[in-house]
């Protein structure tokens, strides 16, 4: 039924569907919901400890025999030194808010990726069907590793020109994530304001500049959007936003909700809550904010220093403070269970090819 087969006939897979990693949304049991139904599940392990993520690598293989990836961050992002007084500016800042929700002192910031050496390696020693990774690729020696135990490598895109420096590093699949995509882009060669480009002017460009199979993200939200990244030359889609709304992932309440009433003009891209831009719905404290970019840090310690506002900020079911990653599609976004979903878009993909049909 699917116009090109490369996608799934190399990741063997039954559906070109792909759910996005989304770290500290995905949970095994959206995975293994997704992979059961014959997509890809795709677990975000960049900011999980490496024993923990063992343990979820073998939860996920407890809930289904189908292929599966994990995520990781390319390892250039991990590391960062502040001196107490570099991130004052911003503790005393968010203390302002802090005392505002009773959520006790702002926290110093800690490293809250990776390792990257000892989460890949576990990824090695489980021996996972897939490996994804964001923020560019790994190492050359950890792409041949990979390869060494017959698993496939899967790596973000925003340009061109990066889709064909990760080909040349030996990358078997290229997501290609279009502005319209929700959380943090990709952009790793060039100024992220260099790859802010359409899915659907990027993956066009990207299916002719390479001879792997290349994956359409950002802005997909149902069969429409799915036939569409076939026109336009994908091999297959990858969808976050698009997961947001069912039960079997670990976002707050408060998010979920905003997911379901967001508008099409409500997201916006910010660096406001991690110190890299990712595209995020609308909130207090991204307005409030505006006029205190100079204040915030590097990435991830931005993320790090935030980490306790964001999660009293969700306990008290307010969104005020909670960073709330989201694609421009998400008012098209269903509360379905994940296998739900994924049938209700494989029925809705043949109507739409029968209806395109010429006559």
């Amino acid at each position: 039924m699917w116009p090109k087969t490369e996608l799934i006939d190399l990741l063997k897979i039954a559906h070109p569907i792909i759910q996005a990693p989304m770290a500290g949304a995905s949970t095994p049991e959206l995975v293994a919901a997704v992979s059961n139904a014959g997509g890809l599940g795709s677990y975000g392990g960049a900011a999980t400890a490496p024993a923990e993520l063992r343990q979820i690598i073998r939860q996920i293989r407890d809930l289904t025999d189908q292929p599966f990836a994990v995520n990781l961050f390319a390892p250039a992002v991990e590391a960062y030194e502040l001196a107490p007084e570099q991130h004052f500016p911003m503790s005393e800042l968010l203390t302002i808010w802090h005392n505002e929700l009773d959520a006790g002192s702002v926290p110093e910031p800690i490293p809250i990726l990776g390792p990257f050496l000892e989460q890949f390696n576990i990824l090695l020693e489980e021996k996972i069907p897939i490996f994804s990774f964001h923020f560019g690729p790994p190492p050359i020696e950890a792409i041949r590793e990979i390869h060494a135990i017959g698993s496939i490598v899967l790596v973000t895109a925003t340009t061109t020109g990066e889709a064909k420096a990760l080909v040349e590093a030996g990358v078997d699949v290229i997501i290609a994530q279009g502005f319209e995509a929700g959380g943090h882009r990709g952009t790793f060669a060039v100024p992220y304001e260099h790859g802010l480009i359409g899915t659907a002017t990027l993956v066009p460009q990207i299916a002719d500049a390479v001879s792997v199979p290349v994956v359409a993200a950002g802005g997909i939200m149902d069969a429409r959007g799915i036939v569409a990244a076939f026109a336009l030359g994908a091999s297959g889609v990858q969808m976050g936003t698009a997961f947001l709304a069912c039960p079997e992932n670990n976002i707050p309440e408060v998010y979920r909700q905003a997911v379901l009433n967001c508008k099409d003009e409500d997201t916006v891209i910010t660096e406001v809550f991690s110190g890299r831009p990712a595209r995020a719905i609308r909130n207090r404290f991204i307005r409030e904010m505006e006029n205190h970019k100079d204040k915030i840090l590097p990435f991830p310690a931005q993320m790090s220093i935030g980490r306790v506002l964001r999660q009293a900020s969700a306990q008290q079911s307010s969104p005020d403070f909670v960073s709330m990653w989201a694609g421009q599609g998400a008012t098209l976004a269903q509360a379905l269970p994940a296998e739900e979903l994924i049938q209700k878009m494989i029925q809705e993909f043949l109507a739409v090819t029968a209806s395109l049909q010429v006559k």
